[in-house]
Protein backbone atom coordinates (compact mmCIF):
# COMPACT_ATOMS: atom_id res chain seq x y z
CA UNK A 1 0.00 0.00 0.00
CA UNK A 2 3.12 2.20 0.62
CA UNK A 3 4.25 1.45 -2.84
CA UNK A 4 0.81 2.00 -4.20
CA UNK A 5 0.21 5.76 -2.95
CA UNK A 6 3.86 6.70 -3.61
CA UNK A 7 3.29 5.65 -7.72
CA UNK A 8 0.04 7.85 -7.17
CA UNK A 9 1.79 11.00 -6.03
CA UNK A 10 4.34 10.62 -8.77
CA UNK A 11 1.67 9.57 -11.47
CA UNK A 12 -0.56 12.97 -10.09
CA UNK A 13 1.98 14.97 -8.69
CA UNK A 14 0.06 17.92 -6.51
CA UNK A 15 -2.54 15.82 -5.25
CA UNK A 16 -1.27 13.20 -3.49
CA UNK A 17 1.81 13.42 -1.36
CA UNK A 18 2.95 9.46 -0.55
CA UNK A 19 1.50 9.17 2.72
CA UNK A 20 -2.03 9.50 2.56
CA UNK A 21 -4.27 6.64 2.08
CA UNK A 22 -7.28 7.56 1.06
CA UNK A 23 -10.78 5.31 0.90
CA UNK A 24 -13.43 5.34 -2.54
CA UNK A 25 -14.76 8.31 -1.44
CA UNK A 26 -12.27 10.72 -0.51
CA UNK A 27 -10.33 9.61 -3.27
CA UNK A 28 -13.30 10.35 -5.76
CA UNK A 29 -13.39 13.80 -4.25
CA UNK A 30 -9.51 14.15 -4.67
CA UNK A 31 -9.28 13.39 -8.10
CA UNK A 32 -13.04 14.79 -9.56
CA UNK A 33 -11.85 18.37 -10.18
CA UNK A 34 -9.38 17.59 -12.71
CA UNK A 35 -10.10 14.42 -13.89
CA UNK A 36 -14.01 14.11 -13.09
CA UNK A 37 -15.15 16.50 -15.04
CA UNK A 38 -16.05 19.25 -12.47
CA UNK A 39 -13.75 21.76 -13.57
CA UNK A 40 -15.60 21.17 -17.32
CA UNK A 41 -18.57 21.32 -15.84
CA UNK A 42 -18.12 25.07 -13.96
CA UNK A 43 -17.12 25.97 -17.41
CA UNK A 44 -13.20 26.01 -16.91
CA UNK A 45 -10.91 24.91 -19.81
CA UNK A 46 -7.35 24.17 -20.45
CA UNK A 47 -5.87 26.01 -16.79
CA UNK A 48 -3.35 24.24 -14.93
CA UNK A 49 -3.01 23.10 -11.27
CA UNK A 50 -0.50 26.63 -10.56
CA UNK A 51 -2.72 29.24 -12.18
CA UNK A 52 -6.15 27.78 -11.47
CA UNK A 53 -7.90 29.74 -8.85
CA UNK A 54 -10.84 28.31 -7.36
CA UNK A 55 -11.94 30.30 -4.43
CA UNK A 56 -14.49 32.31 -5.95
CA UNK A 57 -16.58 28.44 -6.13
CA UNK A 58 -16.18 27.82 -2.85
CA UNK A 59 -19.65 28.03 -1.41
CA UNK A 60 -19.24 25.59 1.63
CA UNK A 61 -17.45 26.88 4.69
CA UNK A 62 -14.34 24.26 5.70
CA UNK A 63 -14.11 23.20 9.06
CA UNK A 64 -11.66 25.74 10.54
CA UNK A 65 -14.41 28.86 9.26
CA UNK A 66 -17.08 26.73 11.25
CA UNK A 67 -15.43 26.34 13.96
CA UNK A 68 -14.20 30.05 14.29
CA UNK A 69 -17.74 31.46 12.80
CA UNK A 70 -19.13 32.67 16.02
CA UNK A 71 -16.16 34.16 17.17
CA UNK A 72 -15.44 36.03 13.94
CA UNK A 73 -19.24 37.41 14.31
CA UNK A 74 -18.54 38.74 17.98
CA UNK A 75 -15.13 40.07 17.32
CA UNK A 76 -14.13 40.49 13.74
CA UNK A 77 -11.42 43.23 15.06
CA UNK A 78 -9.81 40.74 16.78
CA UNK A 79 -9.56 38.40 13.54
CA UNK A 80 -8.27 41.08 11.54
CA UNK A 81 -5.75 41.82 14.50
CA UNK A 82 -3.97 37.89 14.28
CA UNK A 83 -4.21 38.34 10.00
CA UNK A 84 -2.31 41.19 10.40
CA UNK A 85 0.46 40.01 12.61
CA UNK A 86 0.65 36.67 10.68
CA UNK A 87 0.46 38.26 7.28
CA UNK A 88 3.64 40.74 9.12
CA UNK A 89 5.66 37.81 9.84
CA UNK A 90 4.99 35.47 6.95
CA UNK A 91 6.13 38.25 4.47
CA UNK A 92 9.55 38.86 6.58
CA UNK A 93 10.11 35.28 7.66
CA UNK A 94 9.06 32.74 4.96
CA UNK A 95 8.31 35.32 1.47
CA UNK A 96 11.53 35.25 0.53
CA UNK A 97 12.08 31.13 0.19
CA UNK A 98 8.62 30.86 -2.01
CA UNK A 99 7.64 31.55 -5.54
CA UNK A 100 5.36 33.76 -6.60
CA UNK A 101 2.63 31.30 -7.23
CA UNK A 102 2.48 30.45 -3.61
CA UNK A 103 2.72 33.92 -2.63
CA UNK A 104 -0.45 34.68 -4.97
CA UNK A 105 -1.96 31.31 -2.83
CA UNK A 106 -1.35 32.89 0.43
CA UNK A 107 -2.91 36.43 -0.28
CA UNK A 108 -6.08 34.51 -1.22
CA UNK A 109 -6.27 32.33 1.69
CA UNK A 110 -8.66 35.65 2.66
CA UNK A 111 -11.47 33.91 0.76
CA UNK A 112 -15.29 34.72 2.56
CA UNK A 113 -16.02 31.96 5.59
CA UNK A 114 -18.92 31.17 3.61
CA UNK A 115 -21.17 31.88 6.75
CA UNK A 116 -23.76 34.49 6.72
CA UNK A 117 -23.32 36.25 9.84
CA UNK A 118 -19.37 35.82 10.31
CA UNK A 119 -19.01 37.47 6.75
CA UNK A 120 -21.39 40.87 7.32
CA UNK A 121 -19.25 41.16 10.78
CA UNK A 122 -16.36 40.81 8.25
CA UNK A 123 -17.46 43.02 6.26
CA UNK A 124 -18.17 45.73 8.60
CA UNK A 125 -14.70 46.48 8.96
CA UNK A 126 -14.73 48.24 5.58
CA UNK A 127 -12.86 45.30 3.68
CA UNK A 128 -13.20 44.23 -0.01
CA UNK A 129 -12.13 40.44 0.91
CA UNK A 130 -12.84 38.50 3.58
CA UNK A 131 -10.75 36.62 6.30
CA UNK A 132 -11.12 32.86 6.31
CA UNK A 133 -10.72 30.32 9.61
CA UNK A 134 -7.74 28.03 7.96
CA UNK A 135 -5.46 30.80 8.72
CA UNK A 136 -5.50 29.95 12.26
CA UNK A 137 -4.15 26.16 10.93
CA UNK A 138 -0.53 25.65 9.55
CA UNK A 139 -1.77 22.49 8.61
CA UNK A 140 -4.45 23.79 6.16
CA UNK A 141 -2.13 26.85 4.99
CA UNK A 142 0.71 24.54 4.51
CA UNK A 143 -1.38 22.15 1.90
CA UNK A 144 -3.15 25.46 0.41
CA UNK A 145 0.11 26.80 -0.59
CA UNK A 146 2.09 23.21 -1.38
CA UNK A 147 4.68 23.80 0.94
CA UNK A 148 7.81 21.05 1.74
CA UNK A 149 8.17 19.87 5.25
CA UNK A 150 10.70 22.92 6.33
CA UNK A 151 8.94 25.56 5.46
CA UNK A 152 5.90 23.91 6.88
CA UNK A 153 7.77 23.90 10.29
CA UNK A 154 8.86 27.29 9.60
CA UNK A 155 5.18 28.52 9.02
CA UNK A 156 3.89 26.34 11.95
CA UNK A 157 6.21 28.57 14.06
CA UNK A 158 4.18 31.61 12.83
CA UNK A 159 0.78 30.12 13.17
CA UNK A 160 1.66 29.59 16.73
CA UNK A 161 3.31 33.12 17.19
CA UNK A 162 0.54 35.20 15.77
CA UNK A 163 -1.89 32.39 18.25
CA UNK A 164 0.17 33.89 21.21
CA UNK A 165 0.22 37.35 20.58
CA UNK A 166 -3.92 37.24 19.91
CA UNK A 167 -3.75 36.01 23.51
CA UNK A 168 -4.85 32.42 22.41
CA UNK A 169 -2.37 30.45 24.03
CA UNK A 170 -2.35 27.26 23.53
CA UNK A 171 -5.77 27.38 21.95
CA UNK A 172 -7.69 28.98 18.77
CA UNK A 173 -11.20 29.46 17.63
CA UNK A 174 -11.09 27.05 15.00
CA UNK A 175 -10.20 24.33 17.67
CA UNK A 176 -13.59 22.43 18.00
CA UNK A 177 -16.66 22.64 15.45
CA UNK A 178 -20.17 20.82 15.57
CA UNK A 179 -22.09 18.32 13.31
CA UNK A 180 -25.63 17.98 14.06
CA UNK A 181 -27.79 15.13 12.59
CA UNK A 182 -31.55 15.35 14.07
CA UNK A 183 -34.75 13.38 12.97
CA UNK A 184 -38.46 13.27 13.70
CA UNK A 185 -39.50 10.61 16.44
CA UNK A 186 -42.15 8.60 14.93
CA UNK A 187 -43.34 10.19 11.95
CA UNK A 188 -44.82 6.70 11.01
CA UNK A 189 -47.46 7.40 13.28
CA UNK A 190 -48.01 10.82 12.43
CA UNK A 191 -48.74 9.41 9.10
CA UNK A 192 -50.88 6.73 9.87
CA UNK A 193 -52.97 8.87 12.34
CA UNK A 194 -52.18 7.29 15.28
CA UNK A 195 -50.89 10.43 16.75
CA UNK A 196 -54.25 12.15 16.17
CA UNK A 197 -55.94 13.47 19.28
CA UNK A 198 -59.82 13.60 19.65
CA UNK A 199 -61.62 15.82 17.59
CA UNK A 200 -62.50 18.54 20.45
CA UNK A 201 -58.41 19.27 19.40
CA UNK A 202 -59.15 20.81 16.27
CA UNK A 203 -62.29 21.92 16.17
CA UNK A 204 -63.49 25.99 16.78
CA UNK A 205 -66.96 25.17 18.68
CA UNK A 206 -67.74 29.26 18.39
CA UNK A 207 -67.76 28.81 14.32
CA UNK A 208 -70.54 25.90 14.61
CA UNK A 209 -74.18 26.98 14.46
CA UNK A 210 -76.28 24.80 16.53
CA UNK A 211 -79.52 26.30 15.30
CA UNK A 212 -78.49 24.07 12.30
CA UNK A 213 -77.69 20.75 13.46
CA UNK A 214 -80.33 18.15 14.18
CA UNK A 215 -78.16 16.74 16.60
CA UNK A 216 -78.72 18.17 20.23
CA UNK A 217 -75.69 20.39 20.91
CA UNK A 218 -74.31 17.99 24.26
CA UNK A 219 -74.36 14.86 21.34
CA UNK A 220 -72.52 16.41 19.34
CA UNK A 221 -69.97 17.86 22.06
CA UNK A 222 -70.11 14.29 23.16
CA UNK A 223 -68.42 13.04 20.11
CA UNK A 224 -65.94 15.55 19.78
CA UNK A 225 -64.32 14.52 23.09
CA UNK A 226 -64.75 10.52 22.56
CA UNK A 227 -63.97 9.86 18.62
CA UNK A 228 -60.42 10.17 17.27
CA UNK A 229 -59.69 12.15 14.39
CA UNK A 230 -59.48 9.91 11.15
CA UNK A 231 -56.52 10.60 8.79
CA UNK A 232 -58.42 12.44 5.67
CA UNK A 233 -56.36 14.35 2.87
CA UNK A 234 -56.76 17.46 4.91
CA UNK A 235 -54.74 16.03 7.72
CA UNK A 236 -52.47 15.01 5.07
CA UNK A 237 -51.82 18.72 3.89
CA UNK A 238 -51.75 20.09 7.25
CA UNK A 239 -48.65 17.72 8.26
CA UNK A 240 -46.70 18.34 4.89
CA UNK A 241 -46.82 21.93 5.39
CA UNK A 242 -45.81 21.47 8.88
CA UNK A 243 -42.85 19.32 7.45
CA UNK A 244 -42.62 21.84 4.91
CA UNK A 245 -42.45 25.35 7.03
CA UNK A 246 -39.90 23.71 9.66
CA UNK A 247 -37.14 21.83 6.97
CA UNK A 248 -37.83 24.63 4.06
CA UNK A 249 -38.08 27.87 6.22
CA UNK A 250 -37.67 27.51 10.07
CA UNK A 251 -34.15 25.46 9.93
CA UNK A 252 -32.64 27.34 7.05
CA UNK A 253 -33.31 30.84 9.14
CA UNK A 254 -32.88 29.32 12.53
CA UNK A 255 -28.90 27.61 11.28
CA UNK A 256 -28.08 30.71 9.21
CA UNK A 257 -29.58 33.86 10.48
CA UNK A 258 -30.37 33.40 13.72
CA UNK A 259 -26.71 31.89 14.27
CA UNK A 260 -23.51 31.04 12.64
CA UNK A 261 -24.20 27.94 10.99
CA UNK A 262 -24.63 26.37 7.72
CA UNK A 263 -27.42 23.92 6.84
CA UNK A 264 -26.00 20.39 5.10
CA UNK A 265 -29.64 18.98 3.92
CA UNK A 266 -32.89 19.74 5.83
CA UNK A 267 -36.06 17.81 4.20
CA UNK A 268 -38.90 16.75 5.97
CA UNK A 269 -37.90 15.79 9.57
CA UNK A 270 -34.27 15.35 8.40
CA UNK A 271 -31.22 17.90 9.41
CA UNK A 272 -27.60 18.06 9.12
CA UNK A 273 -25.83 21.12 10.29
CA UNK A 274 -22.68 22.33 10.97
CA UNK A 275 -21.80 25.31 13.60
CA UNK A 276 -19.54 26.57 16.30
CA UNK A 277 -19.23 25.20 19.46
CA UNK A 278 -20.44 28.20 21.34
CA UNK A 279 -23.65 28.02 19.72
CA UNK A 280 -24.68 24.23 20.06
CA UNK A 281 -27.11 25.11 23.36
CA UNK A 282 -28.99 27.71 22.36
CA UNK A 283 -29.62 26.12 18.65
CA UNK A 284 -30.78 22.94 20.20
CA UNK A 285 -33.32 25.13 22.08
CA UNK A 286 -34.86 27.24 18.79
CA UNK A 287 -34.69 23.67 16.78
CA UNK A 288 -36.69 22.14 19.64
CA UNK A 289 -39.10 24.87 19.73
CA UNK A 290 -39.55 25.19 15.82
CA UNK A 291 -40.16 21.31 15.74
CA UNK A 292 -42.77 21.32 18.33
CA UNK A 293 -44.58 24.66 18.13
CA UNK A 294 -42.98 25.74 22.14
CA UNK A 295 -42.37 29.41 22.89
CA UNK A 296 -39.46 31.17 20.56
CA UNK A 297 -36.59 31.31 23.00
CA UNK A 298 -35.67 34.32 20.41
CA UNK A 299 -39.16 35.72 21.15
CA UNK A 300 -39.17 36.26 17.11
CA UNK A 301 -41.98 34.35 16.69
CA UNK A 302 -45.14 33.99 18.36
CA UNK A 303 -47.31 31.05 19.65
CA UNK A 304 -50.87 32.64 20.33
CA UNK A 305 -50.32 36.19 18.99
CA UNK A 306 -54.00 36.97 20.04
CA UNK A 307 -53.86 35.66 23.33
CA UNK A 308 -56.15 32.34 21.93
CA UNK A 309 -54.22 28.93 23.00
CA UNK A 310 -56.52 27.41 20.58
CA UNK A 311 -54.30 28.73 17.63
CA UNK A 312 -51.17 27.43 19.22
CA UNK A 313 -49.65 24.85 16.94
CA UNK A 314 -48.11 27.52 14.86
CA UNK A 315 -45.23 29.92 14.67
CA UNK A 316 -46.76 33.47 14.16
CA UNK A 317 -44.08 36.06 12.29
CA UNK A 318 -43.79 38.55 15.81
CA UNK A 319 -44.79 42.08 14.39
CA UNK A 320 -42.00 44.36 15.87
CA UNK A 321 -39.39 42.18 13.49
CA UNK A 322 -41.75 41.43 10.61
CA UNK A 323 -39.70 43.41 7.93
CA UNK A 324 -36.64 41.29 8.81
CA UNK A 325 -38.22 38.04 9.00
CA UNK A 326 -39.98 38.64 5.71
CA UNK A 327 -36.12 39.67 4.06
CA UNK A 328 -34.98 36.33 5.69
CA UNK A 329 -36.96 34.41 3.51
CA UNK A 330 -39.45 33.88 6.06
CA UNK A 331 -43.74 34.10 4.71
CA UNK A 332 -45.59 36.69 6.27
CA UNK A 333 -48.51 33.83 7.37
CA UNK A 334 -48.26 31.71 10.28
CA UNK A 335 -46.21 28.53 9.81
CA UNK A 336 -47.14 25.47 10.31
CA UNK A 337 -45.61 22.76 13.45
CA UNK A 338 -45.91 19.03 14.68
CA UNK A 339 -47.30 20.57 18.12
CA UNK A 340 -46.52 20.45 21.44
CA UNK A 341 -46.58 16.62 21.39
CA UNK A 342 -43.82 15.90 18.48
CA UNK A 343 -40.16 15.37 20.00
CA UNK A 344 -37.40 15.05 17.84
CA UNK A 345 -33.97 13.27 18.30
CA UNK A 346 -30.41 14.17 17.57
CA UNK A 347 -26.92 12.87 17.36
CA UNK A 348 -24.10 15.71 18.18
CA UNK A 349 -20.45 15.61 17.35
CA UNK A 350 -18.14 17.92 19.23
CA UNK A 351 -15.00 17.63 17.05
CA UNK A 352 -11.77 18.54 17.43
CA UNK A 353 -10.00 19.80 14.67
CA UNK A 354 -7.79 16.92 13.95
CA UNK A 355 -10.45 14.36 14.04
CA UNK A 356 -11.49 13.17 10.40
CA UNK A 357 -14.43 14.22 8.45
CA UNK A 358 -14.92 10.49 7.83
CA UNK A 359 -14.79 9.13 11.79
CA UNK A 360 -16.86 12.45 12.51
CA UNK A 361 -19.80 11.07 10.08
CA UNK A 362 -19.32 7.84 10.92
CA UNK A 363 -19.93 8.86 14.79
CA UNK A 364 -22.50 11.16 14.08
CA UNK A 365 -25.06 8.51 12.00
CA UNK A 366 -24.46 6.26 15.12
CA UNK A 367 -24.89 8.69 17.24
CA UNK A 368 -28.36 9.49 16.30
CA UNK A 369 -29.79 6.05 15.40
CA UNK A 370 -28.10 3.72 18.50
CA UNK A 371 -27.68 6.33 21.00
CA UNK A 372 -30.12 9.14 20.97
CA UNK A 373 -33.11 6.97 19.64
CA UNK A 374 -32.26 4.49 22.16
CA UNK A 375 -33.44 6.63 24.89
CA UNK A 376 -37.03 5.55 26.57
CA UNK A 377 -39.36 7.35 24.59
CA UNK A 378 -36.81 8.77 22.53
CA UNK A 379 -36.79 12.85 22.37
CA UNK A 380 -32.95 12.16 23.25
CA UNK A 381 -29.90 14.32 22.82
CA UNK A 382 -26.66 12.39 22.44
CA UNK A 383 -23.76 14.90 22.65
CA UNK A 384 -20.01 13.13 21.59
CA UNK A 385 -16.88 14.69 22.24
CA UNK A 386 -14.12 12.99 19.99
CA UNK A 387 -10.81 14.59 21.22
CA UNK A 388 -8.00 14.44 18.80
CA UNK A 389 -6.19 12.00 20.89
CA UNK A 390 -9.12 9.31 19.69
CA UNK A 391 -10.57 9.38 23.29
CA UNK A 392 -14.50 10.05 23.22
CA UNK A 393 -16.74 11.49 25.78
CA UNK A 394 -20.85 10.40 25.44
CA UNK A 395 -23.80 11.90 27.43
CA UNK A 396 -27.09 11.51 26.63
CA UNK A 397 -29.53 13.68 28.01
CA UNK A 398 -34.07 14.03 27.27
CA UNK A 399 -34.74 16.65 25.76
CA UNK A 400 -37.49 18.01 28.50
CA UNK A 401 -34.47 18.69 30.54
CA UNK A 402 -32.98 21.14 27.93
CA UNK A 403 -34.41 24.30 29.22
CA UNK A 404 -33.68 23.50 33.11
CA UNK A 405 -29.92 22.24 31.64
CA UNK A 406 -29.80 25.99 30.09
CA UNK A 407 -30.34 27.70 32.78
CA UNK A 408 -27.37 26.45 34.53
CA UNK A 409 -25.11 27.13 31.73
CA UNK A 410 -26.13 30.78 30.13
CA UNK A 411 -24.97 34.00 31.23
CA UNK A 412 -21.58 32.77 31.82
CA UNK A 413 -20.59 36.41 33.70
CA UNK A 414 -19.49 36.85 37.22
CA UNK A 415 -16.93 36.61 39.94
CA UNK A 416 -17.79 33.18 40.74
CA UNK A 417 -18.17 31.69 36.98
CA UNK A 418 -14.74 30.05 37.45
CA UNK A 419 -16.23 27.62 39.95
CA UNK A 420 -18.85 26.19 38.13
CA UNK A 421 -16.94 23.91 35.77
CA UNK A 422 -14.57 22.64 38.62
CA UNK A 423 -17.93 22.40 40.65
CA UNK A 424 -19.49 20.23 37.69
CA UNK A 425 -16.83 17.61 37.32
CA UNK A 426 -16.42 16.92 41.74
CA UNK A 427 -20.42 16.53 41.43
CA UNK A 428 -19.20 14.23 38.48
CA UNK A 429 -16.42 11.99 40.46
CA UNK A 430 -18.24 11.63 43.74
CA UNK A 431 -21.42 10.47 42.84
CA UNK A 432 -21.43 7.69 41.07
CA UNK A 433 -19.57 6.40 44.92
CA UNK A 434 -22.57 7.87 46.70
CA UNK A 435 -25.70 7.04 45.21
CA UNK A 436 -27.55 5.17 42.87
CA UNK A 437 -30.70 6.26 40.98
CA UNK A 438 -33.74 4.68 43.10
CA UNK A 439 -36.90 4.93 43.01
CA UNK A 440 -37.77 3.78 46.77
CA UNK A 441 -35.05 6.31 47.83
CA UNK A 442 -34.66 9.26 45.67
CA UNK A 443 -30.83 10.76 46.90
CA UNK A 444 -29.23 12.19 44.30
CA UNK A 445 -30.18 15.73 44.51
CA UNK A 446 -29.20 15.69 48.33
CA UNK A 447 -26.34 14.25 47.83
CA UNK A 448 -24.93 17.10 45.25
CA UNK A 449 -26.61 19.61 47.86
CA UNK A 450 -24.10 18.37 50.37
CA UNK A 451 -20.89 17.81 47.74
CA UNK A 452 -21.60 21.24 46.64
CA UNK A 453 -21.62 22.92 49.79
CA UNK A 454 -18.79 21.06 51.55
CA UNK A 455 -16.37 22.78 49.89
CA UNK A 456 -17.56 25.75 51.96
CA UNK A 457 -18.64 27.14 48.66
CA UNK A 458 -21.61 29.47 48.97
CA UNK A 459 -24.62 27.72 47.33
CA UNK A 460 -25.12 31.12 44.58
CA UNK A 461 -28.10 31.12 41.99
CA UNK A 462 -26.05 29.65 39.96
CA UNK A 463 -25.38 26.34 41.85
CA UNK A 464 -29.62 26.42 42.49
CA UNK A 465 -30.37 26.14 38.86
CA UNK A 466 -27.60 22.89 38.78
CA UNK A 467 -29.51 21.60 41.74
CA UNK A 468 -32.64 22.14 40.02
CA UNK A 469 -31.64 20.30 36.91
CA UNK A 470 -30.13 17.38 38.92
CA UNK A 471 -33.65 17.04 40.93
CA UNK A 472 -35.43 16.96 37.50
CA UNK A 473 -33.02 14.44 36.14
CA UNK A 474 -33.33 12.08 38.68
CA UNK A 475 -37.43 12.60 38.66
CA UNK A 476 -37.12 11.59 34.95
CA UNK A 477 -34.81 9.01 35.36
CA UNK A 478 -36.79 7.26 38.31
CA UNK A 479 -40.12 7.49 35.83
CA UNK A 480 -38.43 5.65 33.07
CA UNK A 481 -36.97 3.29 35.04
CA UNK A 482 -40.51 2.38 36.63
CA UNK A 483 -41.45 2.05 33.31
CA UNK A 484 -39.21 -0.44 32.12
CA UNK A 485 -38.44 -3.54 33.14
CA UNK A 486 -35.12 -2.95 32.89
CA UNK A 487 -32.82 0.49 33.67
CA UNK A 488 -33.01 2.12 29.98
CA UNK A 489 -30.20 3.80 28.24
CA UNK A 490 -29.19 7.54 30.00
CA UNK A 491 -30.99 6.81 33.29
CA UNK A 492 -27.99 5.55 35.72
CA UNK A 493 -25.81 7.71 37.90
CA UNK A 494 -22.98 7.51 35.57
CA UNK A 495 -24.63 9.05 32.60
CA UNK A 496 -25.64 12.00 34.61
CA UNK A 497 -21.92 12.03 35.75
CA UNK A 498 -20.81 11.87 31.88
CA UNK A 499 -23.75 14.66 31.49
CA UNK A 500 -21.99 16.78 34.48
CA UNK A 501 -18.58 16.00 32.50
CA UNK A 502 -19.62 17.61 29.43
CA UNK A 503 -21.34 20.33 30.34
CA UNK A 504 -17.85 21.27 32.27
CA UNK A 505 -16.43 20.61 29.29
CA UNK A 506 -18.96 23.05 27.51
CA UNK A 507 -18.22 25.83 29.70
CA UNK A 508 -14.77 25.52 30.25
CA UNK A 509 -14.36 26.49 26.33
CA UNK A 510 -17.14 29.11 26.67
CA UNK A 511 -15.15 31.04 29.35
CA UNK A 512 -12.37 30.65 27.35
CA UNK A 513 -13.68 32.33 24.11
CA UNK A 514 -15.51 35.07 26.45
CA UNK A 515 -11.99 35.64 27.61
CA UNK A 516 -10.36 35.88 24.04
CA UNK A 517 -13.47 38.43 23.34
CA UNK A 518 -13.37 40.62 26.27
CA UNK A 519 -9.72 41.23 25.60
CA UNK A 520 -10.43 42.12 22.13
CA UNK A 521 -12.74 44.67 23.75
CA UNK A 522 -9.92 46.34 25.75
CA UNK A 523 -7.87 46.36 22.73
CA UNK A 524 -10.66 48.01 21.07
CA UNK A 525 -11.32 50.64 23.42
CA UNK A 526 -7.31 51.56 23.44
CA UNK A 527 -7.20 51.93 19.74
CA UNK A 528 -10.45 54.02 19.79
CA UNK A 529 -8.29 56.35 22.32
CA UNK A 530 -5.28 56.57 20.29
CA UNK A 531 -7.15 57.34 16.83
CA UNK A 532 -9.42 59.55 18.68
CA UNK A 533 -6.29 61.24 20.47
Amino acid sequence: MQFFWWVMAQVYPGLFDGSEQLNALELTKRMAWNYGGIMQFFGIQNESEETLDCNDLIRFPNASSIAAARFACDSPHKLRDYWNHLRKSFKKDLEPSLSAIQIKRFAKTTRPFQIRNADLAIASLGRNSGFNGMMFSSKWLAEDLDLDLKQTAKLRTLVDAAHQASEFGDSSPSDWWVMLLADGDGMGDYVSGSKLETYDRYINENAIDYNKVTSDRSTIQNFFKTIQKRMGPATHIGLNRALLDFSNRLVPYITEHRFCGKVVYSGGDDVMSVLPLEDLPEYLRSLRAAWRGDSDPADEFMTAPDGNETTTGYWHINPKIKSKLKQSGIPDRPLFTMGKTATLSAGIIIAHKSVPLPTVLESLWDAEKNSAKAMPGKDGFCFRVIYGSGNQLEALMSGELLEKWWKCIENLTGDNIESLSPALYRLSEELPQRVNVSPDCPLVHKASEVILGRREEKLTERFTFVLDWIADWEQWAIRKQTESEHPPIGTQIADLSKLLRFTAFWINKRIERNGWRTSDDAQTDITQTQEAA
